[in-house]
């Protein structure tokens, strides 16, 4: 069928031995066509460095170069997540939560099953956490019966039929376009908001914030795992509204509302519950929140005595958990995704006589 097999233990190996053998599994997956993972009880060499095995990586290189993949788990491997294994990950998901605020790392999660009991002893507690992972992604997998054929042809025909798209990465040439579309979005936003500029009156400032809630772009969550590659974790909706608070004392009043929210007229300033309260005390310029009833993302910056709050809608993946293990990565996505525009607005926005 025009396909040959590539494995490390049959063809490529250690070899060269100058080589990061790490590298080259990449480099092969990205060679590949398509991508075949069988599990079964081994996890596979684990790199700390990247909280990951290399089977793992290997998966995630498949997927995000949009590889055709097909995913096998031995019966009793899958029979076992799902009846015993799935809920003592949720349990050691929500502990860890509860005590850290933070989502449990896989070796993290390694440790808590090697000591976790009713827990199959002669699987590597990696296994769980790779599966675990396939399943959040929604990934479908075949069970995978010992001693029984799996019908090749008829997977590789069925393929080959639907084609395979190799899409090649121009990584230099998307950076530069990338820069060239973010001056002239930030050029545009200038345009924009050349009237409110010229005048200091109140009309001025909800001209500004509109135009600024125009131009503040959503876009595509990835975590990056040192410097191999990133993976798509989710995405945000373009801003949909904006508010100013302006402290006073030991408040702080809202000074203006910029799309179809509702917000409260004042917070304390040591209201735990208020995210604009929370801004004001952190001494970070930039601080991110998610709500998840409204599956709202809020990006609040301090801007000297005010605080500027950006409301993003977030796909329907993200939940608490998904948003306490990918914080950063959010954070860095948008701000990314408006580098110019937020940093002058907040100049803007604490210089401003309100």
């Amino acid at each position: 069928m025009g396909h040959a097999p590539l494995m490390y233990e049959r063809n490529f190996g250690p070899w060269d031995s100058h080589q990061n053998p790490l590298q080259k599994c990449l480099d092969k997956v990205e060679e590949s066509d398509i991508f075949l993972l069988f599990i079964k009880d081994k996890g596979g060499t684990f790199y700390p460095a990247y909280d990951r095995t290399i089977t793992h990586l290997e998966y995630i290189q498949a997927a995000r170069l949009n590889k055709t993949i097909l995913v096998f788990v031995e019966s009793g491997v899958k029979h076992s997540y799902f009846s015993q294994v799935k809920p003592v990950m949720e349990r050691i998901a929500d502990n860890h939560m509860e005590k850290t605020g933070g989502y449990p790392k896989a070796a993290e999660f390694v440790t808590a099953l090697q000591a976790a009991s009713g827990i199959p002893p002669h699987i590597d507690p990696y296994v769980w956490f790779f599966i675990d992972d396939l399943v959040k992604k929604g990934i479908y997998f075949e069970e995978l019966s010992l001693g029984v054929s799996i019908h090749w042809k008829e997977y590789f025909s069925d393929l080959l039929r639907r084609g395979v798209l190799l899409l090649p990465l121009e990584r230099t040439f998307d950076a530069y376009m990338k820069q060239i579309q973010a001056y002239e979005e930030f050029h545009q936003f200038i345009d924009h908001c050349a009237g409110a500029f010229q005048t200091a009156s109140q009309e001025g400032t909800i001209q500004f914030l509109a135009a600024l809630m125009d131009k503040l772009k959503g876009g595509i969550v990835r975590h990056h795992y040192g410097n191999l590659f990133a993976e798509d974790i989710g995405t945000f909706q373009n801003c949909s509204a904006l508010t100013i608070y302006e402290r006073s004392g030991n408040r702080l009043n809202l000074a203006f509302v910029t799309g179809a929210i509702t917000s409260e007229p004042y917070y304390e300033i040591d209201n735990e519950q208020s995210y604009v309260s929370i801004t004001a005390q952190r001494a970070n310029t930039e601080q991110l929140f998610f709500r998840e009833e409204k599956q709202m993302l809020y990006l609040t910056v301090k801007c000297r005595d005010r605080i500027l709050t950006c409301h993003f809608l977030a796909d329907s993946s993200w939940n608490t958990g998904k948003f306490v293990s990918f914080r950063d990565d959010i954070l860095y996505a948008i701000m990314d995704q408006n580098p110019m525009i937020l940093e002058f607005a907040r100049k803007m926005i604490g210089g401003m006589r309100l």
